[in-house]
């Protein structure tokens, strides 16, 4: 029998709640430091697809940690985690993202995910171009258990934009081409990915409404995909943002519905 979202949940909530309070500490130490020592706004692309081209305040490090599961057919689960950092240039972002624990519900397949690593460059800045522009290389180590991924490297490239068209309409648009290997499979498919998604914050500032479509090209026996998010995030310091989403699959093989929760905050100033 595959293990319950009950087991699931005790066996690695633990490590949410230490993420959490990783980011309470954060929090308490910069209402304890000197003004110019707080930390500044967190710059999370949770919990769209579409990530903003802007990078991250340059010395602290980053971290956005989920919870994404299925609510139906295959009710797969996983727990995603970001870690980024940008240089003292201001232009380069170093990124490790992992897929954390997942479970296959359809076979009761679990474990722990893939790794991928990425650099994001700052092409231009909104001041200057209109739009932050960027690029990112990323390539995807297969550190996934069993039946978890294909045992091989996968690659991408993404160009991306985003633009604050006012204070209360902000809007990121991504580009990505993938290069993926099949599962248990010789060759690889080439996969387009186009993304755009818009914020729309509640006056105060806490509050925040994200809206987005995705569109992902077919793969070898799989349909195109094609979702859409409705989510909302609530900053309760502007170094810690908890956000909770609705993903629904307009068209494709997957899950129709996916529910997906999380936060984004400092884990502390590196330089």
């Amino acid at each position: 029998m595959p293990r319950s979202l009950a087991c699931v949940c005790g066996r690695f909530g633990l490590l949410s709640l230490l993420f959490l309070a990783a980011g309470k500490v954060c929090a308490a130490q910069a209402a304890s430091a000197p003004p110019d020592k707080n930390p500044p706004a967190v710059n999370g692309g949770r919990p769209t697809i579409a990530d903003p081209a802007a990078l991250t305040a340059p010395g602290w490090l980053e971290t956005e940690f989920g919870l994404q599961k299925d609510l139906e057919r295959d009710r797969d689960f996983s727990t995603p985690l970001l870690l980024k950092l940008t240089d003292r240039s201001r232009r380069l972002e170093y990124r490790l993202a992992f897929d954390g624990y997942a479970s296959l519900g359809e076979d009761g397949t679990d474990g722990f995910g893939n790794t991928s690593a990425a650099l994001q460059y700052l092409l231009a800045p909104q001041s200057r171009a209109g739009y932050d522009l960027a690029a990112r290389a990323i390539v995807n180590f297969p550190t996934a258990g069993a039946g978890l991924g294909t045992k091989k490297l996968d690659f991408g490239a993404l160009l991306l934009a985003s633009r604050d068209f006012s204070p209360w309409i902000h809007g990121d648009f991504n580009v990505g081409l993938f290069s993926l290997t099949r599962q248990d499979a010789p060759g690889t498919d080439t996969q387009l990915l186009l993304a755009a998604s818009f914020s729309f914050p509640f006056k105060g500032g806490r509050w925040s409404y994200t809206n987005e479509l995705a569109y992902a090209s077919p793969l070898a026996g799989q349909r195109a995909q094609l979702t859409t998010i409705n989510g909302f995030t609530y900053a309760a310091h502007r170094y810690l943002v908890f956000d909770a989403a609705l993903q629904w699959e307009l068209y494709g093989d997957g899950a129709v519905f996916q529910v997906l929760a999380g936060s984004t905050f400092f884990l502390g100033r590196l330089f």
